[in-house]
């Protein structure tokens, strides 16, 4: 796998993060390349594995979550079984969106996205309880978005 990109791999990788959509043909136009040599490059760049898909990204709002929360919680004890547990049951609900084991005060962390308050506190009171290892849970509720993207730096 490539661990370094040259100039042209770059502006290919930045123009479809801003728009997936792009058709090849557009693509290399924009990069300044042939379409065959554009279409071989991301081919490689999809086989490598640093394109790892295409995506719709959806409004929150339009699909009715409303509320965006951060769940850190840690865990009971060091219990493998418990973690697999906790991965199986964080896997099946589809309101958390991602899922982080963490480094430092916190074991895990989550990121929800809910209609509304009871929403979230239905998961948690239901689902993310001390039956699979959770010992504490903490809430931070995002009031305001003030950046959010998809795109990783290059």
């Amino acid at each position: 796998m490539k661990k370094c990109f040259d100039n042209i791999d770059t502006r290919i990788l930045k123009a479809l993060q801003r728009n997936g959509r792009l058709q090849n043909n557009e693509l290399a136009k924009e990069i300044g390349l042939s379409n065959s040599a554009c279409l071989r490059r991301v081919n490689q760049l999809e086989h490598d594995g640093v394109i790892d898909g295409y995506v719709a990204l959806l409004n929150p709002k339009k699909v009715n979550c409303h509320l965006i929360s951060y769940l850190l919680g840690t865990f009971n004890e060091e219990n493998p079984e418990l973690k697999e547990r906790f991965i199986f049951e964080v896997k099946l609900i589809p309101q958390i969106i991602e899922c982080h084991f963490m480094a430092g005060s916190y074991d895990f962390l989550l990121k929800l996205c809910v209609s509304d308050i009871e929403e979230l506190n239905h998961i948690k009171n239901t689902y993310l309880t001390n039956s699979i290892g959770i010992k504490t849970l903490k809430s931070e509720i995002i009031l305001k978005t003030v950046k959010s993207t998809t795109e990783l730096p290059l």
